[in-house]
């Protein structure tokens, strides 16, 4: 049985032909009243498909507002004057726990309805403004924790030494095509690859707001290298905490998700004056700002409640974990 987003997908292709894998990932992620992202069920957490940091322990918050202190203090800012803009704020927990630990002016921009309805919920009383497009002029920070792998992807291929890209027929099968215009790729030849132009827009759209400040990025990925050294790509679905590869089941109701390719947005932001000053595992970005001092008093303490978190902060720094796996990439904007 059809979902509804599917019937909706097949109506469209059989009216207009064959859509990209990039507007079939756009629309099953976010397609306004249908989209994985636009319903009503929480995605995330123990009752939802997948857990983000923010899900294990405040001490992710509290660390992330250590780190932005010192941003506002590089640009000779007080907290007052140093804007945090979060990109897709999931279930408004990391900005919950970023303001309980320093209160800075904050922005979310957020396109799904239903999940700014939670935000509002998990952040009454604190002072947060919602808004629908970045601010110009800003002075601070513009961040995100997992936000450019939910972003859509063109699939491609290269095949004879020629790159093809993916679309999708109306019944859900997959046929080859030219690229569209501007998707290109140093894909290894018989490989494919999950090409996120939308990821190097948004840091050029990230640059462009900034008066001064930078950029951080959260996020599963790799640099270019090892990137396309995936011959299948990385592709993922995730469905009730279990991980799938194939993105035409349950469409609309699964989420769907491409590890990022840092290199894109370190050149991107080359391109656009914001400068790469860090690039780490998210173990060694959290230690940096103190993460295992905070184990160490938990460990001391030693309450139940004590020895819970303690379990929650490792897994943000295993190696086999979070630790390794998630990157944090920092960028400053540099007017020239």
């Amino acid at each position: 049985m059809d979902s509804p987003l599917a019937q909706i997908l097949r109506q469209r292709i059989r009216e207009h032909g064959p859509l990209s894998f990039r507007d079939f990932m756009e629309a099953a992620l976010y397609h306004p009243e249908f989209g994985y992202y636009s319903r009503l069920k929480n995605p995330l957490g123990r009752e939802g498909d997948f857990y983000t940091s923010s899900d294990l322990d405040p001490i992710f918050g509290k660390l992330l507002a250590r780190r932005f202190n010192a941003m506002a203090e590089e640009l000779n800012a007080a907290p007052e004057d140093f804007t945090v803009v979060e990109l897709g704020a999931g279930r408004g927990l990391l900005a919950r726990d970023i303001l309980q630990s320093q209160k800075f002016p904050y922005r979310i921009l957020e396109r799904s309805a239903a999940m700014r309805e939670r935000q509002r919920g998990a952040l009454e009383g604190l002072d947060v403004e919602w808004i629908d497009e970045l601010p110009q002029d800003l002075v601070g920070c513009v961040f995100s924790n997992e936000f450019f792998d939910a972003l859509p992807v063109h699939r491609v291929v290269r095949r004879d030494g020629k790159l093809r890209e993916i679309f999708v027929n109306e019944d859900f099968t997959e046929v080859e095509g030219d690229p569209q215009p501007g998707v290109t790729a140093p894909v290894p030849e018989g490989s494919l690859a999950d090409i996120s132009m939308d990821a190097r827009d948004w840091v050029g759209r990230i640059a462009a707001s900034l008066k001064s400040g930078f950029h951080l990025a959260i996020d599963y990925g790799y640099l270019e290298r090892e990137f396309y050294a995936r011959p299948r790509g990385t592709l993922m679905c995730y469905w009730q905490h279990q991980v799938t590869e194939d993105p035409y089941v349950r469409i609309g109701e699964q989420d769907i998700t491409a590890h990022v390719n840092f290199s894109d947005l370190i050149e991107s932001g080359r391109h656009a004056s914001l400068l790469q000053t860090e690039f780490s595992s998210q173990m060694d970005f959290l230690i940096r700002l103190g993460i295992l001092y905070e184990m160490e008093s938990l460990a001391i303490s030693g309450t139940a409640a004590s020895i819970e978190r303690l379990q929650a902060m490792k897994k943000l720094i295993l190696p086999g974990n979070m630790g390794e796996r998630f990157k944090v990439l920092v960028q400053r904007k540099v007017n020239h």
